[in-house]
Order: structure tokens, then sequence, then C-alpha cells
């Protein structure tokens, strides 16, 4: 079950790179920010408060020691680092840079995530796991190096932030995990949901007054394309995907759950072509092919030896 959802997390956030990209064209990227992370917040408050979903944290859990207490600084570190860091980030990013090489310098995101295991979570892979995550490397460099960055599609600048935005993604997965041993998959997406919708709408809010258009605040969610894009992002993106990721998180390594990043990777490059328009070059097939080849190896072998670590009559 961790691995469909997994594969179905990054069929998600491959998609969503469109819509971020389509709601940019007519909003502001801390418009964005904000009213995406409202949404989510005001969605997970429905389904906590209607008891769909069980989400037990409370203030308590913060300001009074409890068996939770340990890990409530990882809880705080996953649910900044994204959505905050990497969703600000990635915004900024995709808003100077093409879907496609969006899709490609994401695609990074596995080595950062190796060594991020290696340093905070002490767990380490076998050198045929470390083959395949290098191999995807490649494919990604491989596109990149055939990328043209001088048509003005794409920035320095927007590549240095989709950089950021894969650092901040790796300590995510890294600290989730870490926090996952004491709290639901659910109750990480929930803290996450609050600290994003506080800290953007706060933000936008200064912002908004200080251009005196407070009254207008929420504007973009009367445009009917531009709803559907926050449906996406702050729904299926913010609260459903990542409660995929929190609860596979707590079933696999950083590493492993990394390398399926290449799922994204593919479908933000097919939406772009079929409905942004953009060119498919033959080196796109020939880099994603490698990083398709990763994701498939390194969870094989992960598989395996989660299969062989199991007693007898578990297999």
């Amino acid at each position: 079950m961790a691995y469909i959802l997994a594969f179905l997390k990054y069929v998600i956030y491959g998609t969503s790179v469109f819509f971020t990209s389509e709601l940019e064209s007519s909003t502001s990227v801390l418009d964005v920010l904000a009213l995406r992370f409202l949404m989510s917040f005001v969605f997970l408050w429905l389904l906590k408060i209607t008891g769909i979903i069980k989400i037990k944290i409370g203030v308590k859990d913060f300001f009074v020691k409890n068996d939770r207490t340990p890990f409530i600084k990882s809880l705080f570190l996953a649910a900044m680092f994204e959505p905050v860091l990497y969703m600000f980030f990635e915004t900024m990013g995709i808003s100077m840079t093409t879907n496609i090489t969006t899709a490609v310098i994401l695609s990074l995101m596995p080595i950062v995530s190796c060594i991020v295991e290696a340093v905070i979570l002490k767990e380490k892979n076998s050198l045929l796991q470390k083959f395949f995550l290098g191999l995807g490397i490649v494919g990604v460099i491989y596109i990149a190096v055939k990328t043209d960055t001088g048509s003005g599609e794409n920035s320095i600048i927007g590549i240095i932030f989709l950089l950021l935005t894969i650092i901040s993604g790796a300590l995510f997965l890294a600290f989730s995990r870490k926090s996952s041993s004491a709290f639901a998959p659910m109750e990480i997406t929930y803290i996450s949901a609050i600290l994003g919708a506080v800290i953007f709408n706060a933000i936008n809010i200064v912002n908004h007054i200080i251009r005196g258009d407070i009254l207008h605040y929420f504007d973009p969610y009367f445009n009917v394309d531009n709803l559907i894009g926050f449906v996406v992002l702050g729904i299926v993106s913010t609260v459903i995907a990542t409660g995929m990721n929190n609860y596979c998180m707590s079933k696999m390594q950083v590493s492993t759950m990394a390398a399926f990043s290449g799922v994204s990777t593919v479908v933000t490059i097919i939406v772009g072509v079929i409905f942004g328009n953009e060119q498919l070059y033959y080196y796109h097939y020939i880099g994603l092919s490698l990083i398709l080849i990763r994701m498939i190896g390194v969870s094989v072998i992960s598989i395996r030896k989660e299969r062989l670590s199991l007693p007898q009559t578990e297999k």
C-alpha cells in the first residue's frame, strides 16, 4: 500500500506543477500560496470537527510534557520545511522556469534525500540502491545540459529556487519519518496546513493592506478556472497527497520515497507537453528513461530488503 500511495502522491505532485503555473498567470504568487493553504486548513478543520478524520494533536502536546514531547521538534521542522519553505521555493521557481525545467530539477530529490537520510536518520542504502539513484541523476544532468536556459523562459534565480525546493523537500521527508513515530499521518498533515495557512496569510494580508486592496483578498476564488486550480492545489495536492506522503514515510526509507519523484518528473513533462504546448526533445526521452529505471530499481531492492527482514510467518 505504501508503494502504491507513493506512486499516486507523485502523480498528483507532477500535475500540481501545471496548475501552479496556470494560477500564477492570473494571480500573484503570494495569493496562490495564502489562499491555497487557507483552503487546505479549512478543509481539514471541517473533516476534524465532523469526525470524518481523527486528529488528536492539541495545544497540550506543545506545552505539556508527555510521551510525544521528544518528537515535537521533528513535527515542527517537518511542517516548516513543507509546506512553508518547500511551497514558497517551488512556487517562485515555477514562476521563473518552464514546466520541463522544473520537472528535471525536482527529480534531483533522491540524491539530496540520500544524504539527509544518512546524516539525520542514520539509515543506509545498499551499493546497488546507490547505483540506481546515481543513474537517475545522470539522466537529470543529461537533460539539464541539453536544456536551453538562454531563451528567457528559464532564469538562473528560478533554478536556484528549485534547488532550494529539493533541499527543503528532502529535509521534510526526513523529519516527517522521524515524527511519524509519535504522530499519525493526518496529524502531521494538519499541523503543516495550519502553519502554511498562518504564515502565508499573515504575509499576504499585510501585502494587501499596503496595496490598499484588502477588500479584494478573496477575489481569486471567484474565478472558475482559478477555483479549480485552488481545489487541486489546496485539497488534492496539499491535503490528500501530503497525507499519502506522511503515511508512506512511516513505512519506508527517505531515499526510497524520493526515488518515486521520477513519476512526478514524467507526469509534469507530459502535462506540460499536452496542455502547455512545450516541446519534447530526444534527450528528454533518454533522461526520463534513466529516471524511471532509477525508481523501479530502488523500489524493487527496497521491497526485497523489507521482505527478507520479515519473520518467516509474515512473508
